[in-house]
Protein backbone atom coordinates (compact mmCIF):
# COMPACT_ATOMS: atom_id res chain seq x y z
CA UNK A 1 0.00 0.00 0.00
CA UNK A 2 1.11 3.35 -0.70
CA UNK A 3 1.17 5.62 2.56
CA UNK A 4 0.86 9.35 2.00
CA UNK A 5 1.33 12.35 4.33
CA UNK A 6 -1.49 14.00 5.81
CA UNK A 7 -2.97 16.77 6.58
CA UNK A 8 -1.17 18.12 9.38
CA UNK A 9 -3.20 19.64 12.09
CA UNK A 10 -2.99 22.90 14.49
CA UNK A 11 -1.57 20.76 16.97
CA UNK A 12 1.00 19.67 15.23
CA UNK A 13 2.05 22.90 13.86
CA UNK A 14 2.32 24.42 17.57
CA UNK A 15 4.21 21.56 18.98
CA UNK A 16 6.78 21.48 16.34
CA UNK A 17 7.11 25.67 17.25
CA UNK A 18 7.03 24.90 20.87
CA UNK A 19 9.91 22.43 20.34
CA UNK A 20 11.89 24.82 18.15
CA UNK A 21 11.22 27.34 20.76
CA UNK A 22 12.82 24.96 23.61
CA UNK A 23 15.44 24.60 21.51
CA UNK A 24 16.48 28.39 21.82
CA UNK A 25 15.35 29.50 24.76
CA UNK A 26 17.93 30.79 27.25
CA UNK A 27 20.30 31.98 24.44
CA UNK A 28 21.43 35.13 25.15
CA UNK A 29 22.45 37.92 22.49
CA UNK A 30 25.36 36.79 20.32
CA UNK A 31 27.32 39.27 17.99
CA UNK A 32 29.19 38.68 14.79
CA UNK A 33 32.51 37.01 15.20
CA UNK A 34 35.67 38.14 14.49
CA UNK A 35 39.76 36.85 14.51
CA UNK A 36 42.79 37.72 13.43
CA UNK A 37 45.05 36.33 10.86
CA UNK A 38 48.78 36.44 10.31
CA UNK A 39 49.83 39.62 8.74
CA UNK A 40 47.72 42.14 10.39
CA UNK A 41 44.49 40.64 8.43
CA UNK A 42 41.09 40.85 10.12
CA UNK A 43 38.59 38.52 9.83
CA UNK A 44 34.36 38.72 10.49
CA UNK A 45 32.04 36.23 10.35
CA UNK A 46 28.54 35.80 10.86
CA UNK A 47 26.26 32.65 10.51
CA UNK A 48 22.07 32.48 10.40
CA UNK A 49 20.34 29.53 11.21
CA UNK A 50 16.56 29.35 10.09
CA UNK A 51 13.98 26.85 10.41
CA UNK A 52 10.42 27.93 8.07
CA UNK A 53 7.04 25.19 8.34
CA UNK A 54 4.27 26.08 6.17
CA UNK A 55 1.03 24.86 4.96
CA UNK A 56 -1.48 24.88 1.90
CA UNK A 57 -4.85 26.43 3.77
CA UNK A 58 -7.22 26.15 0.92
CA UNK A 59 -8.23 23.47 -1.84
CA UNK A 60 -7.21 23.07 -5.39
CA UNK A 61 -9.56 25.54 -7.55
CA UNK A 62 -10.78 23.67 -10.59
CA UNK A 63 -9.98 25.83 -12.77
CA UNK A 64 -6.29 25.40 -12.09
CA UNK A 65 -6.77 21.80 -12.29
CA UNK A 66 -9.36 20.96 -14.59
CA UNK A 67 -9.06 23.30 -17.43
CA UNK A 68 -11.68 22.01 -20.21
CA UNK A 69 -11.31 20.06 -22.65
CA UNK A 70 -9.61 21.10 -26.13
CA UNK A 71 -11.76 19.34 -28.86
CA UNK A 72 -8.36 19.82 -31.02
CA UNK A 73 -5.66 17.98 -28.47
CA UNK A 74 -7.93 15.59 -26.85
CA UNK A 75 -6.84 17.05 -23.00
CA UNK A 76 -7.26 19.38 -20.48
CA UNK A 77 -5.95 22.82 -21.51
CA UNK A 78 -4.64 22.86 -17.72
CA UNK A 79 -2.15 19.92 -18.79
CA UNK A 80 1.00 21.35 -18.44
CA UNK A 81 0.82 23.63 -15.76
CA UNK A 82 -1.43 21.51 -13.21
CA UNK A 83 1.11 19.62 -11.15
CA UNK A 84 2.45 22.00 -8.43
CA UNK A 85 -0.78 22.80 -7.98
CA UNK A 86 -1.99 18.71 -7.45
CA UNK A 87 1.16 17.80 -5.43
CA UNK A 88 -0.51 19.81 -2.14
CA UNK A 89 -4.04 19.50 -0.79
CA UNK A 90 -5.49 21.44 1.86
CA UNK A 91 -3.89 21.20 5.19
CA UNK A 92 -0.77 20.11 3.70
CA UNK A 93 3.20 21.86 4.11
CA UNK A 94 4.64 23.07 1.54
CA UNK A 95 7.89 23.78 3.56
CA UNK A 96 9.29 21.94 6.89
CA UNK A 97 12.79 23.50 6.57
CA UNK A 98 16.24 24.41 8.18
CA UNK A 99 18.38 26.44 6.37
CA UNK A 100 21.97 27.64 7.37
CA UNK A 101 23.75 31.14 5.82
CA UNK A 102 27.19 31.82 6.46
CA UNK A 103 29.23 35.14 5.87
CA UNK A 104 33.41 35.56 5.87
CA UNK A 105 34.68 38.86 5.52
CA UNK A 106 38.65 39.07 4.85
CA UNK A 107 40.45 42.70 5.43
CA UNK A 108 44.32 43.36 4.58
CA UNK A 109 44.59 46.83 4.52
CA UNK A 110 42.78 48.10 1.28
CA UNK A 111 42.42 44.29 -0.23
CA UNK A 112 39.84 41.94 1.13
CA UNK A 113 37.73 38.92 0.37
CA UNK A 114 33.99 37.92 0.64
CA UNK A 115 32.47 34.40 1.15
CA UNK A 116 28.81 33.82 1.41
CA UNK A 117 27.37 30.49 1.15
CA UNK A 118 24.17 28.92 1.90
CA UNK A 119 22.60 25.50 2.88
CA UNK A 120 18.73 23.92 3.84
CA UNK A 121 16.95 20.92 4.02
CA UNK A 122 13.45 20.48 3.33
CA UNK A 123 11.57 17.23 3.74
CA UNK A 124 8.50 18.19 1.97
CA UNK A 125 10.34 17.49 -1.26
CA UNK A 126 11.49 13.82 0.16
CA UNK A 127 8.08 12.36 0.97
CA UNK A 128 5.44 11.09 -1.27
CA UNK A 129 3.02 14.50 -2.63
CA UNK A 130 -0.64 14.43 -3.11
CA UNK A 131 -1.00 13.95 -7.28
CA UNK A 132 -3.49 11.57 -7.67
CA UNK A 133 -3.88 12.20 -11.37
CA UNK A 134 -1.13 10.40 -13.36
CA UNK A 135 -2.75 10.62 -16.71
CA UNK A 136 -1.62 14.28 -17.00
CA UNK A 137 1.57 14.57 -14.43
CA UNK A 138 4.33 15.71 -16.30
CA UNK A 139 6.99 12.93 -15.83
CA UNK A 140 8.27 9.72 -15.56
CA UNK A 141 7.77 7.27 -12.93
CA UNK A 142 5.28 7.35 -9.68
CA UNK A 143 3.24 10.43 -10.52
CA UNK A 144 3.41 10.67 -6.54
CA UNK A 145 6.87 11.40 -6.14
CA UNK A 146 8.87 14.67 -6.47
CA UNK A 147 11.74 14.71 -9.48
CA UNK A 148 15.43 13.91 -8.70
CA UNK A 149 15.47 17.73 -9.57
CA UNK A 150 13.17 18.92 -7.42
CA UNK A 151 14.70 17.29 -4.65
CA UNK A 152 18.30 18.69 -5.48
CA UNK A 153 16.19 22.62 -5.73
CA UNK A 154 13.32 22.60 -3.02
CA UNK A 155 14.58 19.85 -1.22
CA UNK A 156 17.92 20.45 0.04
CA UNK A 157 21.43 21.13 -1.16
CA UNK A 158 24.79 23.64 -0.25
CA UNK A 159 25.65 25.98 -2.11
CA UNK A 160 28.39 28.60 -2.82
CA UNK A 161 26.54 32.02 -3.64
CA UNK A 162 29.33 35.33 -3.37
CA UNK A 163 32.93 34.68 -3.12
CA UNK A 164 35.18 37.66 -4.60
CA UNK A 165 38.16 39.41 -4.02
CA UNK A 166 38.33 43.46 -3.51
CA UNK A 167 40.41 46.30 -3.46
CA UNK A 168 40.35 49.79 -3.26
CA UNK A 169 42.69 52.73 -3.34
CA UNK A 170 42.62 56.78 -3.60
CA UNK A 171 44.49 58.76 -6.24
CA UNK A 172 44.27 62.07 -4.56
CA UNK A 173 40.55 63.12 -4.39
CA UNK A 174 39.60 59.94 -6.65
CA UNK A 175 38.75 57.04 -5.61
CA UNK A 176 38.82 53.49 -7.11
CA UNK A 177 37.31 50.33 -6.29
CA UNK A 178 37.54 47.13 -7.70
CA UNK A 179 36.12 43.87 -7.29
CA UNK A 180 36.37 40.40 -9.28
CA UNK A 181 34.98 37.12 -8.60
CA UNK A 182 31.25 36.04 -7.96
CA UNK A 183 29.15 38.64 -6.74
CA UNK A 184 25.89 40.72 -7.45
CA UNK A 185 25.75 44.20 -8.93
CA UNK A 186 22.24 45.70 -8.51
CA UNK A 187 21.75 49.42 -9.99
CA UNK A 188 18.85 51.35 -10.12
CA UNK A 189 16.11 52.54 -7.91
CA UNK A 190 13.36 49.41 -8.16
CA UNK A 191 12.20 47.91 -5.11
CA UNK A 192 8.91 45.20 -5.62
CA UNK A 193 9.93 45.14 -9.60
CA UNK A 194 12.18 44.23 -11.96
CA UNK A 195 13.73 47.47 -13.24
CA UNK A 196 17.33 47.86 -14.27
CA UNK A 197 18.49 45.53 -11.60
CA UNK A 198 16.64 42.43 -13.21
CA UNK A 199 19.18 42.89 -16.26
CA UNK A 200 22.32 42.65 -13.91
CA UNK A 201 22.17 38.64 -13.49
CA UNK A 202 20.04 35.84 -12.65
CA UNK A 203 17.39 35.67 -9.56
CA UNK A 204 16.31 32.81 -7.02
CA UNK A 205 12.97 32.41 -8.09
CA UNK A 206 11.96 30.06 -5.34
CA UNK A 207 12.30 33.16 -3.07
CA UNK A 208 9.82 35.36 -5.43
CA UNK A 209 7.00 34.60 -3.48
CA UNK A 210 7.68 35.95 -0.23
CA UNK A 211 5.57 38.57 0.30
CA UNK A 212 7.43 42.36 0.17
CA UNK A 213 10.58 40.69 -1.22
CA UNK A 214 12.76 43.18 -2.83
CA UNK A 215 14.32 42.14 -6.31
CA UNK A 216 18.24 42.99 -5.23
CA UNK A 217 17.54 40.42 -2.02
CA UNK A 218 16.65 37.88 -4.92
CA UNK A 219 19.55 38.72 -7.23
CA UNK A 220 22.23 35.74 -7.37
CA UNK A 221 25.86 36.16 -7.74
CA UNK A 222 27.91 35.68 -11.07
CA UNK A 223 31.72 35.58 -12.05
CA UNK A 224 32.21 38.99 -13.28
CA UNK A 225 34.88 42.07 -13.03
CA UNK A 226 33.46 45.45 -11.35
CA UNK A 227 34.94 48.97 -10.94
CA UNK A 228 33.61 52.11 -9.83
CA UNK A 229 35.76 55.25 -9.98
CA UNK A 230 34.69 58.15 -7.36
CA UNK A 231 35.46 61.70 -8.13
CA UNK A 232 34.93 64.77 -6.15
CA UNK A 233 32.10 66.58 -6.08
CA UNK A 234 29.83 63.76 -6.26
CA UNK A 235 30.20 62.13 -9.58
CA UNK A 236 30.95 58.57 -10.26
CA UNK A 237 32.07 56.50 -12.93
CA UNK A 238 31.32 52.31 -13.01
CA UNK A 239 31.39 49.35 -15.14
CA UNK A 240 30.85 45.84 -15.13
CA UNK A 241 31.39 42.15 -17.55
CA UNK A 242 30.04 38.98 -16.65
CA UNK A 243 32.28 36.64 -17.01
CA UNK A 244 29.53 33.84 -17.42
CA UNK A 245 25.94 33.18 -18.48
CA UNK A 246 23.53 31.85 -16.10
CA UNK A 247 19.80 31.68 -16.37
CA UNK A 248 17.06 32.18 -13.23
CA UNK A 249 16.72 29.42 -11.23
CA UNK A 250 13.03 28.68 -11.91
CA UNK A 251 10.72 26.66 -9.26
CA UNK A 252 11.08 23.14 -10.02
CA UNK A 253 8.62 20.86 -11.95
CA UNK A 254 5.49 20.31 -9.46
CA UNK A 255 7.11 22.37 -6.62
CA UNK A 256 4.19 24.36 -4.82
CA UNK A 257 4.72 27.45 -6.75
CA UNK A 258 5.05 26.11 -10.18
CA UNK A 259 2.64 26.95 -12.57
CA UNK A 260 4.22 25.46 -15.69
CA UNK A 261 5.55 21.44 -15.96
CA UNK A 262 7.16 22.42 -19.22
CA UNK A 263 9.97 24.36 -18.14
CA UNK A 264 12.42 24.75 -14.93
CA UNK A 265 14.43 21.88 -13.17
CA UNK A 266 12.78 18.44 -13.61
CA UNK A 267 10.27 19.69 -16.51
CA UNK A 268 11.11 16.93 -19.36
CA UNK A 269 8.06 16.40 -21.32
CA UNK A 270 5.05 18.24 -22.97
CA UNK A 271 1.18 16.29 -23.17
CA UNK A 272 0.87 17.43 -26.98
CA UNK A 273 -2.31 15.94 -27.45
CA UNK A 274 -4.31 12.23 -26.01
CA UNK A 275 -1.82 9.68 -25.84
CA UNK A 276 0.91 12.14 -27.37
CA UNK A 277 3.62 13.81 -25.14
CA UNK A 278 7.17 15.39 -26.65
CA UNK A 279 10.67 15.65 -24.74
CA UNK A 280 12.24 18.52 -24.19
CA UNK A 281 15.55 18.78 -26.30
CA UNK A 282 18.41 20.68 -25.32
CA UNK A 283 18.22 24.54 -24.04
CA UNK A 284 19.60 27.11 -26.12
CA UNK A 285 22.01 28.95 -24.27
CA UNK A 286 23.55 32.56 -24.94
CA UNK A 287 27.65 32.53 -24.47
CA UNK A 288 29.29 33.30 -21.33
CA UNK A 289 30.38 36.57 -23.32
CA UNK A 290 28.67 40.01 -24.02
CA UNK A 291 27.43 40.86 -20.81
CA UNK A 292 28.32 44.16 -19.41
CA UNK A 293 26.65 47.70 -18.33
CA UNK A 294 28.30 51.53 -17.72
CA UNK A 295 26.68 54.00 -15.31
CA UNK A 296 27.25 57.75 -14.58
CA UNK A 297 25.89 58.93 -11.43
CA UNK A 298 25.91 62.29 -9.80
CA UNK A 299 25.07 63.55 -6.43
CA UNK A 300 23.70 67.02 -6.38
CA UNK A 301 22.75 67.06 -2.98
CA UNK A 302 22.90 65.52 0.39
CA UNK A 303 19.83 63.89 -0.62
CA UNK A 304 19.58 64.07 -4.64
CA UNK A 305 21.04 62.17 -7.04
CA UNK A 306 20.64 60.96 -10.68
CA UNK A 307 22.07 57.98 -12.60
CA UNK A 308 22.35 57.01 -16.57
CA UNK A 309 23.31 53.69 -17.01
CA UNK A 310 23.75 51.54 -20.12
CA UNK A 311 23.59 47.38 -20.10
CA UNK A 312 23.88 44.90 -22.96
CA UNK A 313 22.33 41.66 -21.36
CA UNK A 314 20.82 37.90 -22.25
CA UNK A 315 17.89 37.30 -20.93
CA UNK A 316 17.82 34.94 -17.76
CA UNK A 317 14.33 33.68 -18.20
CA UNK A 318 13.21 31.09 -20.63
CA UNK A 319 11.30 30.88 -23.51
CA UNK A 320 9.52 27.86 -24.66
CA UNK A 321 10.09 26.88 -28.61
CA UNK A 322 8.48 23.86 -30.29
CA UNK A 323 10.43 21.99 -32.41
CA UNK A 324 8.27 20.85 -35.71
CA UNK A 325 8.54 18.03 -38.54
CA UNK A 326 7.04 16.02 -41.39
CA UNK A 327 6.08 13.27 -39.08
CA UNK A 328 3.74 11.68 -42.52
CA UNK A 329 3.70 13.20 -46.37
CA UNK A 330 2.32 16.81 -46.49
CA UNK A 331 1.90 16.36 -42.51
CA UNK A 332 3.74 18.69 -40.12
CA UNK A 333 4.03 18.00 -36.01
CA UNK A 334 5.51 18.77 -32.89
CA UNK A 335 8.27 16.40 -32.18
CA UNK A 336 9.80 17.75 -29.03
CA UNK A 337 10.39 21.19 -27.68
CA UNK A 338 13.10 23.39 -26.07
CA UNK A 339 13.97 25.97 -24.04
CA UNK A 340 15.53 29.33 -25.41
CA UNK A 341 17.39 32.21 -23.64
CA UNK A 342 17.10 35.23 -26.23
CA UNK A 343 20.65 36.91 -26.42
CA UNK A 344 22.12 40.64 -26.96
CA UNK A 345 19.55 42.55 -25.19
CA UNK A 346 19.89 46.49 -25.12
CA UNK A 347 18.97 48.57 -22.03
CA UNK A 348 18.88 52.58 -21.69
CA UNK A 349 18.23 53.92 -18.46
CA UNK A 350 17.83 57.04 -15.77
CA UNK A 351 17.05 56.97 -12.70
CA UNK A 352 16.74 59.57 -9.43
CA UNK A 353 16.51 59.62 -5.87
CA UNK A 354 15.39 62.69 -3.20
CA UNK A 355 13.71 63.55 -0.32
CA UNK A 356 9.96 65.45 -0.20
CA UNK A 357 9.64 66.37 3.16
CA UNK A 358 10.07 63.22 5.73
CA UNK A 359 9.83 61.24 2.47
CA UNK A 360 12.42 59.30 -0.04
CA UNK A 361 11.34 59.31 -3.37
CA UNK A 362 13.07 57.16 -5.80
CA UNK A 363 12.18 56.35 -9.50
CA UNK A 364 14.09 55.09 -12.85
CA UNK A 365 12.78 54.87 -16.46
CA UNK A 366 14.37 51.95 -18.89
CA UNK A 367 13.93 51.09 -22.75
CA UNK A 368 14.86 47.74 -23.65
CA UNK A 369 15.56 46.81 -27.09
CA UNK A 370 15.07 42.85 -28.13
CA UNK A 371 13.88 41.53 -24.66
CA UNK A 372 11.24 38.44 -25.13
CA UNK A 373 7.98 38.70 -25.80
CA UNK A 374 5.19 36.68 -26.90
CA UNK A 375 3.12 36.90 -30.24
CA UNK A 376 0.21 34.47 -31.38
CA UNK A 377 0.49 32.06 -33.84
CA UNK A 378 -0.75 28.66 -35.43
CA UNK A 379 1.49 26.91 -32.79
CA UNK A 380 0.27 29.42 -29.98
CA UNK A 381 2.30 31.74 -27.93
CA UNK A 382 5.55 32.13 -29.61
CA UNK A 383 8.58 33.74 -28.34
CA UNK A 384 10.04 37.02 -30.37
CA UNK A 385 11.28 40.39 -29.49
CA UNK A 386 10.49 43.86 -28.64
CA UNK A 387 10.25 47.19 -27.54
CA UNK A 388 9.17 48.18 -24.12
CA UNK A 389 9.84 51.03 -22.02
CA UNK A 390 9.15 51.08 -17.98
CA UNK A 391 8.61 53.50 -15.28
CA UNK A 392 8.69 52.66 -11.56
CA UNK A 393 8.42 55.30 -8.62
CA UNK A 394 8.66 54.42 -5.04
CA UNK A 395 8.83 55.85 -1.69
CA UNK A 396 9.45 55.15 1.84
CA UNK A 397 8.09 57.10 4.76
CA UNK A 398 8.44 56.61 8.40
CA UNK A 399 5.29 57.73 10.60
CA UNK A 400 6.19 58.91 14.09
CA UNK A 401 4.52 57.60 17.20
CA UNK A 402 0.69 57.39 17.11
CA UNK A 403 -2.09 55.75 18.46
CA UNK A 404 -1.71 52.71 16.54
CA UNK A 405 2.49 52.07 16.93
CA UNK A 406 4.82 53.64 18.17
CA UNK A 407 6.43 53.75 14.53
CA UNK A 408 4.83 52.52 11.27
CA UNK A 409 6.89 52.21 8.41
CA UNK A 410 5.43 52.70 5.05
CA UNK A 411 7.25 51.77 1.77
CA UNK A 412 5.51 51.90 -1.54
CA UNK A 413 6.17 51.01 -5.35
CA UNK A 414 4.04 51.53 -8.82
CA UNK A 415 4.86 50.42 -11.94
CA UNK A 416 4.05 51.27 -15.94
CA UNK A 417 5.22 49.10 -18.55
CA UNK A 418 4.66 50.00 -22.35
CA UNK A 419 5.29 47.51 -25.40
CA UNK A 420 6.33 49.93 -28.26
CA UNK A 421 6.48 47.60 -30.75
CA UNK A 422 7.51 43.75 -31.72
CA UNK A 423 9.09 41.56 -34.75
CA UNK A 424 7.12 39.15 -36.18
CA UNK A 425 7.33 35.43 -35.58
CA UNK A 426 5.55 33.34 -38.20
CA UNK A 427 4.19 36.32 -39.78
CA UNK A 428 1.99 37.46 -36.78
CA UNK A 429 2.67 40.37 -34.77
CA UNK A 430 -0.40 40.09 -32.60
CA UNK A 431 0.40 39.84 -28.88
CA UNK A 432 -0.57 37.39 -26.59
CA UNK A 433 -0.24 39.43 -23.55
CA UNK A 434 -1.25 43.20 -23.12
CA UNK A 435 0.43 46.05 -24.94
CA UNK A 436 0.15 48.37 -21.52
CA UNK A 437 0.09 47.43 -17.79
CA UNK A 438 0.41 48.86 -14.48
CA UNK A 439 1.09 47.38 -10.49
CA UNK A 440 1.19 48.37 -6.97
CA UNK A 441 2.52 47.10 -4.18
CA UNK A 442 3.15 48.48 -0.84
CA UNK A 443 3.74 47.68 2.92
CA UNK A 444 2.78 48.81 5.89
CA UNK A 445 4.87 47.67 8.96
CA UNK A 446 3.18 48.69 12.69
CA UNK A 447 6.75 48.39 15.22
CA UNK A 448 6.46 48.45 18.75
CA UNK A 449 9.63 48.09 21.01
CA UNK A 450 9.91 46.26 23.64
CA UNK A 451 6.53 44.75 24.36
CA UNK A 452 7.97 42.35 26.49
CA UNK A 453 11.45 42.53 28.43
CA UNK A 454 14.14 43.25 25.39
CA UNK A 455 11.05 42.00 23.01
CA UNK A 456 9.94 44.05 19.44
CA UNK A 457 7.20 43.54 17.86
CA UNK A 458 6.67 44.24 14.04
CA UNK A 459 3.40 43.94 11.95
CA UNK A 460 3.91 44.07 8.47
CA UNK A 461 1.12 44.19 6.56
CA UNK A 462 1.41 43.61 2.41
CA UNK A 463 -0.77 44.06 -1.02
CA UNK A 464 -0.01 44.30 -4.01
CA UNK A 465 -1.71 44.53 -7.49
CA UNK A 466 -1.61 44.12 -11.05
CA UNK A 467 -3.53 45.13 -14.07
CA UNK A 468 -3.18 43.80 -17.03
CA UNK A 469 -0.82 40.97 -18.33
CA UNK A 470 2.62 42.54 -18.61
CA UNK A 471 4.43 42.05 -22.32
CA UNK A 472 7.15 41.17 -20.58
CA UNK A 473 7.43 38.05 -18.23
CA UNK A 474 8.70 39.30 -14.76
CA UNK A 475 8.21 42.67 -15.03
CA UNK A 476 6.48 43.18 -11.77
CA UNK A 477 8.10 40.89 -9.70
CA UNK A 478 6.31 37.72 -9.03
CA UNK A 479 2.93 39.32 -10.11
CA UNK A 480 1.73 37.06 -13.24
CA UNK A 481 -1.32 38.48 -15.24
CA UNK A 482 -4.60 40.96 -15.34
CA UNK A 483 -5.93 41.34 -12.09
CA UNK A 484 -3.93 39.06 -9.52
CA UNK A 485 -3.87 40.65 -6.41
CA UNK A 486 -2.13 39.31 -3.31
CA UNK A 487 -2.07 40.32 0.41
CA UNK A 488 -0.12 38.66 3.51
CA UNK A 489 -0.45 39.98 7.15
CA UNK A 490 2.40 38.77 9.69
CA UNK A 491 3.86 39.13 13.35
CA UNK A 492 7.39 39.27 13.74
CA UNK A 493 8.73 39.17 17.31
CA UNK A 494 12.94 39.82 17.57
CA UNK A 495 15.09 39.32 20.39
CA UNK A 496 18.16 41.66 21.04
CA UNK A 497 18.40 41.98 17.37
CA UNK A 498 19.27 37.92 17.14
CA UNK A 499 16.53 36.05 17.80
CA UNK A 500 13.20 35.61 15.28
CA UNK A 501 10.32 34.73 15.36
CA UNK A 502 7.37 34.89 13.16
CA UNK A 503 4.06 33.94 11.67
CA UNK A 504 2.22 35.15 8.71
CA UNK A 505 -1.03 34.39 6.41
CA UNK A 506 -0.59 35.16 2.90
CA UNK A 507 -3.52 34.95 0.72
CA UNK A 508 -3.41 35.20 -3.28
CA UNK A 509 -6.63 36.82 -4.96
CA UNK A 510 -8.57 36.96 -7.30
CA UNK A 511 -10.49 34.23 -9.32
CA UNK A 512 -8.54 31.29 -10.50
CA UNK A 513 -7.71 31.50 -14.32
CA UNK A 514 -4.98 29.44 -15.53
CA UNK A 515 -3.63 32.13 -17.53
CA UNK A 516 -3.61 35.25 -15.88
CA UNK A 517 -3.72 34.08 -12.14
CA UNK A 518 -2.81 30.70 -12.02
CA UNK A 519 -1.69 31.32 -8.40
CA UNK A 520 -5.15 32.56 -7.23
CA UNK A 521 -5.51 29.13 -4.86
CA UNK A 522 -1.92 28.82 -3.01
CA UNK A 523 -2.81 30.72 0.26
CA UNK A 524 -1.04 29.14 2.97
CA UNK A 525 0.10 30.24 6.38
CA UNK A 526 4.02 30.02 7.41
CA UNK A 527 6.01 29.79 10.66
CA UNK A 528 9.63 31.02 11.22
CA UNK A 529 12.39 30.93 13.55
CA UNK A 530 15.68 32.67 12.87
CA UNK A 531 18.91 33.05 15.31
CA UNK A 532 21.76 35.26 14.27
CA UNK A 533 25.20 34.65 15.89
Amino acid sequence: MIMKHPPVSSRTIIARLAASLIAVAGIDAAQAGSFDLPGDTDAQYTLTLGYALAMRTGGRAPALIDGPVDPATGIPTTANGDDGDRNFKAGSLINDRVSALGELFLTHGNVGAVLRGDAFYDDVYHRRNDNDSPDTVNKDGEHDRYTQQARKYDGGRVRLLDAYAWADHRFGSTGVDLRVGRQVVAWGESLFFSGIASAQGPADATKANVPGVEVKNILLPVDQVFTQISFAGGLSLAAYYHLEYQPTELEPAGAYFSTSDVVGPGARLLHVAYGYDIPRGHDQRPSDGGQYGLSLKAQLTGATNLGLYWLRYHDTNPAVLLDVAEVAPGSYAPVSYHIRYFDGIDMAAASFSTRLGAANVAGEVNWRDGATVLVDTALGPTATRGKLVQTLVSSIYTMSPNALSQQIDLVGEAGYLHLAGVDAASGSKTLSNDRDAWAVSGIATLNYRNVFSQWDLALPLTFSLLHGTPALAGAFGSLYGDGDMRASVAGNFTYLQNLQIGASYNAFLGSANAAKRPYADRDYMAINLKYSF
